[in-house]
């Protein structure tokens, strides 16, 4: 399960990792996320530290394939590991990030990037409070048929939704990201998706479980401060259980209108209950009003799918 255990919570809220913890908080270019019982930091969609623990020893991880566009590696390989030797992480992460920027140069990971504002935006921004929908997690990956961009709690900015009253139950959602035509269709394509979602929660333990794992998780990020507007300070109001339904969520990335390929893949997608997420204002908030099912995504937004 992504989450983690007793040691390594207690050493990042109050340990050996609380440094690094509060490092990762206030620099929102990092995101934080949990694996199983192991973390990785992410920067512009990008892993730029890992952090496992063995035998009571924390290691620290980077990448030093992200050296392969333009940096001098041999220096500042050496750089970056006395940096994580030391836990120097005023040094070490905007170092490393220089190196992954140079990476990113020739080697776009767009969709990944956009993944982390979506996070940055509902979870950690001025404004989030005001947001429905929280991420819990990014690129969940159960290695048993489950590969899932965006998992999202929705819990409607209600104060009395907020205040779980009238037993009120917050729900999880599944989100696919879709950065550009050629992610829509095909292979990874948007009926694909679909068709995982479907089997993967058909069986009721594998969901039970899945709904378990992620209240588990929303706790510790809720404990780690990791969704400041949700912390104990500000709202106590516990996450014992969620709605049973589970939805599935596209959102659509920069598709270019005059291109055919979001309009076919639509009609495939005629007989799933899967919905549609848009931006309000050019923002990256997740809001109630922008969610739409088929039929409403293809009436209102009929000119930006397909421009005949």
């Amino acid at each position: 399960m992504r989450i983690l255990d007793v040691t390594f919570m207690n050493d990042l809220v109050n340990g050996r990792l609380i440094e690094l913890l509060n490092y990762i908080k206030y620099d929102h270019t990092l995101d934080f996320q949990i694996r199983n019982n192991e973390v990785h930091v992410y920067y512009r969609g990008g892993k730029v530290l890992g952090v496992t623990i063995q035998n009571g020893l924390y290691k620290f991880s980077f990448d030093f394939n992200y050296f392969n566009h333009g940096c001098p590696r041999t220096v500042l390989k050496e750089v970056l590991e006395d940096c994580l030797s030391k836990m120097n992480w005023i040094s070490y992460f905007p170092l490393s990030k220089q190196v992954m920027d140079f990476y990113f140069s020739k080697s776009a990971k767009e969709e990944r990037e956009f993944q982390q504002l979506i996070v940055r935006e509902n979870n950690y921004s001025s404004v989030a409070n005001s947001s429905d929908y929280f991420v819990v997690d990014i690129e969940y990956d159960n290695k048993d048929g489950a590969r899932f961009d965006i998992i999202a709690v929705e819990w409607p900015s209600v104060s009395s939704n907020r205040k779980l009253q009238k037993n009120f139950k917050p729900k999880l959602v599944v989100i696919e990201m879709k950065y550009g035509d050629r992610a829509i269709s095909g292979s990874s394509g948007m009926k694909k998706h679909c068709n995982d979602f479907n089997n993967f929660f058909s069986n009721p333990n594998v969901k039970a479980n899945f709904k378990l794992e992620m209240t588990e998780l929303f706790k510790q990020k809720r404990k780690l401060g990791l969704i400041p507007c949700l912390s104990n300070t500000v709202n106590n109001n516990e996450v014992d259980r969620f709605d049973d339904e589970i939805e599935l969520i596209f959102l659509i990335s920069n598709h270019d209108p005059a291109s055919s390929k979001l309009n076919t893949e639509l009609t495939s997608l005629a007989n799933e209950n899967a919905k549609f997420v848009t931006s309000n204002f050019m923002g990256y908030h997740l809001y109630n009003q922008n969610i739409y099912n088929l039929s409403e995504f293809l009436s209102q937004f009929n000119n930006q799918i397909y421009e005949l």
